[in-house]
Formats: structure tokens, sequence, C-alpha cells
């Protein structure tokens, strides 16, 4: 039981010097250790770390568990029969919840409805079981607000207890939140045969939140060696806490908080590992000034050299046209492997439209790392628009949305016959619930054939009015339905047309052309599908509710639905947000979206928790996550992490102006880098067209088409 950590700033090797002695670990011969290792990196870096790992020696292993805190909670907690709710089972519940207890509730009860609620709600919750709070927290918090807090406060807090104790009493027996198992996870530690004496390695973490912290103090009194890599200045380390404001405030903190709680537990501390040289930069000194003097008052000038860069484009097309134009010359002239270099942009949202057509263009290929939704899937769209149609009354909007899934039995062909007579003739909803042949057209107009529009009509829209049948007794759309009848009818809808079916052949048309992306896409896909109606009938069992209900409901389980992807490939771009950018053995990145709102990470938005609320709950012991200021100042460290990704070249572009043409101030911290140097000036994309330093374009230069169009126009 003793700890040691790795301490020093970006670059200087503490992810490196981990991966080594997991190594040097497992290449012990298996007869003289079966000591078990254990690697705790955040979510997105377990992949990298595996690679990393795998690509220094060992061809494989099994002593080694690559885990982040989920995954460690998921092995501490065994197999277990009771049913764990997802993040969309949680909105379930508390949308019930909300739903209940509206009357009751003084701040929400107006909002307690609305679309989106349920889920700003259900974050709150997880905030909360991820600050490892109780109900009986509350009772403490509404004791001292009883004294001191703010009216408006205080109402806000009496209704976030109300909802979080029945939200805990109704997960009781029926189902496991993972969230709130932080406490039986710590009980579970000391009795957990793989961390018996084993040695453990933490890194990549900035912070911890509170359940985090009382897991990781767990493991360091069960495991026989630890070491916590820190990224700060280890020079700093004699500042108490309360003077730490730096760059650095965020990890000095949490250094100074474990220190306490090793103390506090009286777990053996090491001398620390402390590096001090940035290796990552040997070969670039311009990095290597970023790294050193970035945000510190009084740093001296330098010259970059070419080895950092600043764009500013006309907007964001232009600026991911530029970014893939560099990526093939980087490949083609510099040999430079593609997985060699990282785009990350600060609002990954705003750009994967442009950088998908951007490197497909180019022949680029490229991996983005972010949660993928699924709100637009087929299936989804085939399901929102059938319910639409049916509770709306046949709108035109939502009966052609339904045709125009490729999931109905019918041409698309016929589709826009249809469509082109509901036009004509305007069509109603009325119009679609008829049994008999429409017969809008005049006995002297020829244009449609009506004999064919009613054959078409009745294979296209009898689908939905079976589904009708089935939901809404006598035509009501408020009447009561069971959940599990709701679910019978959809899957019923579903199967007469075939959607398993459909969804099979996607996978294996995809595995036949190659696309492994897409092939696990579609299977994902319609497991997470059904497990929304597993959930839908498990949190509602015997309530009843309206149709319109269950469909509201969907319709937010649906906008929350997301798949997770690993690199189908080894050799590609990687495309990443800065937070999750994690690889460590980058030559090359380009940083998008530099802008004042934008970088390194957008403005965060309020939630139903406001900075004074938090303040609040703080002041009276209730700690829960960082206020918005808070997180402002940690936008400082997050940019130092971004310009120090790269061991050769930084590219950092910006758009000159928005999508409506106002113009964008780019971010502070371009013009804090650009003040360390002598040499760096502001360059601009304004052609489609790659060109030469003396502003020439020859056909040596084109390799895309939109660039062979431009070219010769």
């Amino acid at each position: 039981m003793a700890v040691r950590f790795v301490l020093g700033r970006s670059g200087t090797g503490k992810t490196t010097h981990c991966v080594e002695a997991i190594v040097e670990a497992l290449s012990r011969s298996p007869s003289a250790s079966t000591q078990s290792l254990v690697f705790l990196v955040p979510e997105q870096a377990t992949y990298e770390a595996e690679r990393a790992i795998l690509s220094s020696g060992p061809a494989g292993y099994h002593r080694l568990r690559v885990l982040s805190f989920n995954r460690l909670q998921f092995f501490l907690a065994g197999r277990s029969t009771t049913a764990s709710v997802s993040p969309i089972g949680r909105q379930m519940i508390v949308h019930k919840i909300l739903r209940d207890s509206r009357e009751q509730l003084q701040v929400f009860r107006s909002s307690a409805l609305l679309p989106g609620f349920a889920r700003r709600i259900a974050e709150t919750i997880r905030e909360l079981h991820r600050y490892d709070k109780t109900p009986v927290d509350f009772e403490v918090l509404q004791a001292v607000e009883a004294r001191h807090a703010l009216p408006l406060s205080a109402m806000k807090f009496a209704d976030l207890a109300l909802v979080f104790a029945r939200y805990t009493e109704a997960i009781r027996g029926r189902f496991v939140d993972p969230d709130a198992q932080v406490r039986q996870s710590c009980a579970r530690i000391a009795d957990a045969d793989f961390l018996k004496g084993a040695r453990l390695w933490v890194d990549g973490f900035a912070s911890f939140t509170g359940a985090e912290t009382a897991l990781l103090v767990e493991l360091l009194r069960a495991v026989e060696q630890a070491e916590i890599a820190l990224c700060l200045d280890p020079a700093r380390l004699g500042s108490p806490a309360a003077e730490s404001d730096g760059l650095f405030e965020a990890t000095e903190r949490t250094y100074h908080e474990l220190l306490e709680q090793i103390q506090a537990f009286k777990i053996e501390l090491h001398e620390p590992v402390v590096f001090e040289q940035a290796r990552r930069f040997g070969a670039c000194p311009a990095l290597a000034h970023v790294e050193k003097n970035l945000f510190r008052a009084g740093a001296g000038r330098s010259r970059a050299d070419g080895h950092i860069r600043l764009l500013s484009a006309p907007d964001l097309r232009a600026e991911t046209q530029f970014v893939a134009g560099q990526i093939r010359s980087l490949v083609q002239e510099r040999r430079l492997r593609y997985r060699d270099i990282a785009v990350v942009a600060s609002d990954l949202g705003r750009y994967e439209h442009y950088l998908r057509a951007s490197f497909d263009d180019h022949g680029i290929p490229y991996f983005i790392d972010q949660r993928k939704p699924l709100d637009r899937h087929p299936v989804v769209e085939l399901v929102t628009a059938a319910l639409q149609a049916v509770t709306g009354g046949f709108a035109h909007a939502d009966v052609f949305a339904y045709l125009k899934s490729d999931l109905v039995p019918v041409p698309a062909a016929h589709v826009d016959v249809l469509e082109n007579y509901c036009l004509a003739f305007g069509v109603d909803g009325r119009d679609w619930l008829r049994s008999d042949p429409w017969r809008f057209q005049g006995p002297d107009d020829a244009s449609f054939d009506e004999a064919a529009i009613h054959r078409i009509r009745t294979k296209a829209v009898g689908p939905l009015l079976d589904l009708r049948a089935a939901l809404m007794a006598g035509a009501n759309r408020d009447s009561p339905l069971r959940a599990a009848d709701f679910t019978r009818a959809v899957f019923a809808f579903l199967d007469g047309l075939k959607v398993r079916q459909a969804v099979a052949s996607w996978v294996d048309e995809a595995h036949e052309a190659g696309d492994l992306a897409a092939a696990d896409e579609h299977r994902q896909f319609f497991e997470r599908f059904v497990d929304v109606f597993d959930e839908l009938v498990e949190v509602f069992g015997r309530d009843e509710m309206s149709v319109g209900d269950y469909q509201a409901i969907l319709s937010l389980a649906f906008s929350q639905m997301t798949l997770a992807f690993i690199p189908p490939s080894l050799d590609q771009v990687l495309v990443g947000s800065i937070e999750r950018s994690r690889h460590p053995n980058l030559r090359v990145v380009f940083l998008l979206g530099a802008t004042q709102k934008q970088f390194p990470i957008p403005l965060p938005s309020t939630g139903v928790l406001t900075d004074a609320d938090r303040d609040m709950a703080e002041a009276a012991g209730f700690h829960l996550a960082p206020t918005t200021t808070q997180t402002l100042a940690e936008r400082q460290y997050l940019a130092y992490i971004a310009f120090t990704r790269p061991s050769e070249l930084l590219y950092i572009s910006y758009p000159s102006v928005d999508e409506k043409g106002s113009p964008v101030i780019r971010s502070q911290f371009v013009d804090d880098l650009a003040d360390l140097f002598d040499d760096i000036a502001e360059a601009g994309a304004n052609s489609d067209l790659p060109l030469r330093t003396d502003g020439r374009t020859v056909a040596a230069d084109i390799h895309t088409e939109t660039e062979l169009a431009e070219w010769l126009c």
C-alpha cells in the first residue's frame, strides 16, 4: 500500500513512463510474477492506451486490465439479476416522476412537462450520483438553507430533493443505476481478487469527481503499489492549494486533495517521480518555447520557423478544405503517416459535415472520435413519422416522411406520383381515412391514373391504418394504453414492414462492401432500439398513458440515442475534440475553430442549477460540479493542452465570419501564442485551389474534382 506521484508538464513523458513500466512488468516471466496490473485512464483513452502498450512490446497480455472508472465499477459489480438503468431509462423514470409529482413542485411546476426538461433533471441526478450524494445529504442541506439560503435557491433544491428521493425509491429493488453504485463499489474493492496486491497506474486525469475520488482512495488502500500521473509544474508544489490560481490550478488542486486523502488514510507516500525536460519537443524548439512560456508574463520572443502556422479562412468550408489539402501534402511530400496527424475541432458538431466532405473529396482516411447520434437513423425516422401521422390526423408532411423512409414497400417513383396527386388536389388528413377510391380528378382530366393511385395509396397507408387501430381505441388519441400494449403494436407494425430483415440486409451489404463502420452502426442500432422499448415497459409497467404521452417519451429517448465506435483501421487521421484527443504520439495537429467563443471548448450553457445555487450549496458543504466561472478558468489549461499536443507542426485556423456573415474574433489564447514569436503572421485561405508560394496553381497541384472545376473555370 504505497503511492507515488508522477509529475511533469505537458510532453515530459508521464504517459510514456506509465506505459514503459507496464510493459516492463508484463515482460517478466509468468512464473516470476502473477501480480495483477491495472491501468486507470479516462473512458475515451482506453483504446489508445491498449494500443500504446501492445505496440511497445508484448504481443498480448492477461494480467493487465486497462480500465476507466465506469468499467472498473462494472467489474466490481459482478453479475447481477437486477437490470441496469441506462441514461435513457433514467430520463423515462424522471419524466414519470415529474408528471406524477408536478403539483407538489414549487419552481419546476410550470416546466415539468416541457420537452427536454426531464433530460436536464436526469443530468442533474447523474451529477448528484457522481458527487456521491444521497437523499439524506439533501436533508442536511435543507437544514442549512432554512437559515442562510436565498428563497429561490431553497425552493429549487427542495424540488430536486423531492424528485431525487422519488427516483431513488423508484429504482430500489427494480433497477441498478451504475452512477449510484459508488458506495457499493467502494465496499467491494477490498474483496476483489484482481485488485488484491495489484500494481496500479493512473494517467490522463486533470480532476476527479467526488465519487471517483472515493473509488480511487479505496483502490490505493487495496493495491500494493500505485503511481498517479498529473500534468502540472512541479516547481509550484511548494505553494499552498489556496494560492494555486495559475495555469495548472485544476491539477494542483487535484494533487493537494489526493495528498490530503492519502495522509488521512495513512497510506505510505513515496518520493514523486519528477519530469522536467519536455521530451516531446526535442526536435522542435518552437513548440518547446510554447510549452514553457505560454501564459507566462514577461516571456521572451522566439522564432517559429514554420512549425506554427495561423490561418484565417472565409468560412468553415474553406477552413476544412485547406486542412485536407495540407494533410495530403504532408503525407505525400514529408512521408508522414495518416496516424501521425490529428484534427482537433473546438466545436466538432459544426465542423463534422465539412470535414467528412473535404476528407472524402481528397481520399483521406479518417476516424471521427465522438458518439454518433441515432435520431436520424431510417428506423427512428420511420417510427417517429408513423406515430406523428397516426396522432396528428395524417398530415401531409407526416405521411410522406413515413413513405420516404426507405422502409415502406412502395417504390420511390410511386411515392412521387402519389405525392404529386395529393399536392395537385389538396388531399388532407380526412381523405386518407376514406376507404373508397379518390375521385378528385375531373372527367376530362387524364393527368393521373386514379385506379393506380388507389392501389399505391392502399399499399402505402395500410400499415398506418392498422397501427392507428391498434393504438387508438375508437380513434381517440387520448385513450389510455399500457406500455406493453403500445410496444406490441409498434413492433407488429415494424414486423409487417419487415424492418428487422431490412436492417439485417444493411449489415450484410455493409460487410460485403468492406464498410465495417456502417455494419457495426446498424447492428448496434437495432440492439439499442429494442433496449429503449424494453426499458419503456420496465419503467412504466402497468401505468396507462395516451399515445401522445408515449410519443413524447420516445421522442426524448430517440434524441439521446448514441453509439460509440473504435477506429476500424490503424492508419487514419484522428478527428476529435480537445478533451478526447488523448493520442500521445502526434506529429502534426490542426486546431480548427479557434475563435473567442468556441476555443478551446464552447462556452458552457446553464443547466438546472445556476452558479448562485452552486455557490450556496458549496457554502453549506454540499459539493457539486464546478461553477461556470471555475469552468471558464479551466479553459486556459485546455488551450495549453491543445497547443502542446504535436511534436513537430501546429496549425491553428479559424473562420473570419460565422454562418450569418457576422465577423468572428479569434481566441485571445491564439493572440497569447502569437506574441511569443517574431515570425508568425496570419495567412488567408480565400481559394479552393492549392496555392504555391508564388500564388500560382499548376495542373500538377490539382488532386480533386472540386479543385479541377475551380481551376478550369
